[in-house]
């Protein structure tokens, strides 16, 4: 197979997700890390300002790179990298859960890679929580581990082979310490397996003979937490600054969506936090731990003061002290309602300062577009500060993290420092589909997890914001997109509402190419069923739905979503550009109504035709509307076995792609996973002669789980056209992204090894540039890809 070498770069976000945890190299300056919960890591080039992915080169087959739960460093080999991660994927023949330690000697450019064989999980109820892996400082081969759910281990070997210790019992680990001379170790658990009804267990232990003995470290006893889902304190974060022991603590939520592994933020919220510090006795021992928790805060009225003794709203997550400046110390709040706090102290934790707060303490401004405060009611979006890393050289330099990129400080020790973020480079969001508009300012429609969406009219500059309404309020996890050929300007939209209740989920109408929305309000009364879901999909963060609009941008179909499945029962049309809504009736082929089942179905609009629209159900059966989707008629059975192939599913649950044929009557490419790559031709009267041709692109055995449509030649246009097709799949055997220009006779290679961007959602040629196209990927951000 032809091999042509491509370049590939991101529509720029930046930042998007939850950034995990930071590292700093402790004996060489300017080597900082980053792990995240679904995008791999990340190291800092201090020259260029700018972010590195050291995760790139995973494929969609072996998602595991993308999920790290814990880095680590070589404190004497500086170019050494440790990385631990998984998913509930990675397991083996029996079932048994592993995970994948990767040792990379080029601080992160290449790793070799084995499987360890404990439960890992890096986008897991706990993630924000750690250090789990650590090198012993005094032995070159001894790693420690702390599982979440399988317990404290050790290698000697790195990592061939691994030993449990014995932590009291517990399997339910957050982090293990070691100390300089290697004997000493204390290690945090969540008091899972060691709890009772009332009360998690103990939180800390600690080992003064390398792993062989553990005994209970004294601790804050744990007391009711009104409301708490679990009361019991759980080790958060730990620091060490060569005298003293820090370890941030939290309680379960009121709030928390589970139980046994909700004692981070990621869980929905954490209460009762505590910051305390361990003092080590000539002997080596710890005798008692002193509460240093900070009891001042802030609101909209300015700082308080309170007794250190109360019972706080909020957890505590991040700590750091700086090896170059002693004393110094920053601690950050967890799940505070009133806004996280981020605090200093210069003597060890015996007072604190306010060092930021919201907007009105600490000078935080925000470089990137959908950060800023008026896209996030007038507030700062902050959220998740499970982290905080002073730079052990340069203690004017603290990172802390959030759910949605990272910041630094400057000056952080003075009364004028301030705060940014700074996420060029980082492009961890989970991108859900991805359209080439044939015409206007806009180059790129980005379907977005959480933050929504994009229309991008730059390839170098982030879009002014993502999509909101007229007051600037954002929409979260839109599921897919669809606009006319003919009428580009009208892009509509199936978003979810966003966390504050500013927006509601449901359907969104551009006319200007994406760039404004207006909502259209979901229309309550056809039936019971939809009004459940209508009353469901106005709350906060619920599924909408797929939406189909036709070619003359009149009439809308829309599947409302129930989860992440799309039923007949949900299925309702517009002729009126959504001002008024009817329930649709879909017919099988015994011309039974089914309109009101559980039968899965999906709709697409005719790309040439304004009174034609296509229903897909699993195993590719088909439906066909030539009445502006006011009845939609089954044509054919079921290609494929139903239960082997579901196309009625939204949110990338199933590896499938249907694209339309820009400019043509009739003509869809279907990408169905195993079952390889097919084109569709509906007759012009399909609906009555049931005559519909579906020809095989690939060869059998093939697989391919996306499909996009782009310029066949630099001289030839779009609509209308002969198109280049661009998949991603697997060709003889061979995994990777490729491209035809004689539909599917023959295939090039376009990408190579370190050009694989983990899990791939959706793709889609350039409809105005040659050779260009979209990726839209689940870790690594919005990717184009040009030819070299």
């Amino acid at each position: 197979m032809k091999e042509t070498a491509y370049t590939y770069k991101n529509l720029p976000i930046p930042g998007g997700g939850y950034v995990t945890g930071f590292l700093f190299h402790p004996e060489k300056e300017d080597i900082l890390y980053i792990r995240t919960d679904i995008g791999g890591c990340y190291r800092f080039d201090y020259k260029d300002r700018h972010w590195n992915s050291l995760s790139e080169s995973v494929n969609m087959f072996d998602l595991s790179e993308t999920y790290p739960i814990a880095i680590a460093v070589d404190p004497k080999k500086p170019e050494r990298l440790y990385i631990a991660s998984g998913t509930d994927q990675s397991s083996d023949e029996n079932g048994k859960p592993w995970g994948k330690l990767s040792v990379s000697e080029d601080y992160g450019n290449s790793f070799t890679h084995q499987k360890i064989p404990f439960y890992v999980h890096g986008n897991m109820n706990g993630r924000g929580t750690g250090f789990r892996l650590v090198r012993d400082p005094s032995t070159e081969n001894t790693l420690y581990f702390a599982s979440q759910k399988d317990g404290l281990w050790r290698t000697d070997d790195l990592g061939k082979s691994w030993e449990r210790l014995e932590t009291g019992g517990e399997a339910y680990m957050t982090f293990v310490w070691c100390s300089e001379n290697g004997k000493t170790l204390i290690a945090g658990s969540a008091g899972v397996t060691t709890g009772n009804e009332r009360f998690r267990g103990h939180s800390l232990y600690i080992s003064y003979d390398r792993g062989e003995h553990f005994e209970r470290m004294p601790m804050p006893e744990s007391i009711e937490m009104e409301g708490s889902k679990w009361s019991g304190y759980v080790a958060q974060r730990y620091d060490y600054d060569g005298h003293y022991f820090y370890c941030t603590l939290s309680n379960t939520g009121r709030h928390s969506y589970v139980t046994q592994t909700g004692y981070s933020c990621d869980s929905g919220d954490v209460v009762g936090g505590r910051v305390i510090r361990y003092e080590f006795g000539n002997d080596g021992y710890i005798s008692g731990y002193e509460d240093i928790t900070p009891n001042c805060a802030a609101d909209e009225s300015g700082v308080y003061v309170f007794d250190r003794e109360d019972v706080l709203d909020y957890g505590f997550g991040g700590i750091s002290s700086c090896k170059s400046m002693p004393g110094l110390l920053a601690v950050s709040t967890l799940c505070r309602n009133e806004g996280d706090i981020l605090y200093i102290s210069h003597d060890y934790g015996k007072n604190w300062e306010v060092a930021m707060f919201d907007l009105s303490i600490g000078n935080l401004h925000f470089k990137t577009s959908y950060m800023k405060p008026q896209f996030n009611g007038g507030h700062s979006l902050l959220h998740w500060m499970s982290d905080v890393k002073i730079n052990p050289f340069h203690p004017d330099e603290v990172w802390f993290n959030s759910g949605t990129g990272v910041f630094v400080g400057q000056n952080f020790t003075r009364n004028d420092r301030s705060f940014c973020d700074c996420c060029q480079g980082i492009e961890e969001t989970v991108h859900l589909n991805v359209y080439s508009p044939v015409d206007g300012p806009v180059q790129a429609l980005d379907i977005v997890g959480d933050l929504g969406g994009f229309a991008f009219q730059s390839f170098n500059a982030p879009c002014e914001n993502s999509f909101a309404d007229e007051e600037g309020n954002r929409y979260i996890t839109c599921i897919n997109a669809d606009f006319s050929d003919l009428h580009p300007d009208a892009v509509i939209v199936t978003p979810r509402g966003n966390w504050t209740g500013k927006t509601k989920g449901g359907l969104i109408l551009s006319n200007d190419y994406g760039r404004t929305f207006h909502r259209i309000p979901l229309p309550f009364g056809i039936s019971d069923y939809l009004d459940e879901r209508f009353r469901m999909i106005e709350c906060p963060n619920v599924n909408s739905g797929w939406v189909a609009l036709s070619s003359d941008a009149k009439s809308v179909v829309y599947c409302v979503a129930e989860g992440i499945d799309l039923f007949a029962k949900g299925v309702i049309a517009s002729n009126d550009s959504g001002k008024n809504f009817y329930k649709v009736r879909i017919y099988n082929l015994e011309k039974e109504d089914i309109s009101n089942s559980a039968e899965h179905f999906k709709v697409y609009s005719d790309r040439l035709n304004p009174n034609v629209f296509y229903g897909f159900g699993d195993g590719l059966k088909l439906f066909f509307s030539s009445d502006q989707g006011k009845s939609f008629f089954q044509i054919t059975k079921p290609y494929f076995a139903e239960q082997e192939l579901c196309l009625g599913l939204i949110d990338c649950a199933n590896k499938t792609e249907i694209r339309g044929d820009g400019g043509k009557e009739g003509i869809f490419y279907v990408a169905l996973g195993k079952f390889g790559l097919y084109k569709l031709i509906f007759s012009k009267n399909a609906e009555k002669e049931n005559e519909v041709k579906l020809q095989r692109l690939s060869e059998s055995g093939d697989q391919v789980y996306r499909v996009g449509l782009g310029l066949l030649s630099s001289e030839s246009g779009y609509l209308g056209c002969d198109k280049a097709l661009y998949i991603c799949g697997r060709l003889e055997g061979i995994y990777g992204f490729f491209r035809s220009f004689d539909d599917g006779h023959t295939w090039e290679k376009i990408n190579d090894e370190r050009q694989q961007f983990g899990d791939i959602n959706s793709i889609d040629g350039d409809s105005r540039c040659f050779g260009r196209f979209f990726i839209a990927t689940g870790s690594f951000g919005l990717k184009y890809g040009e030819p070299v």
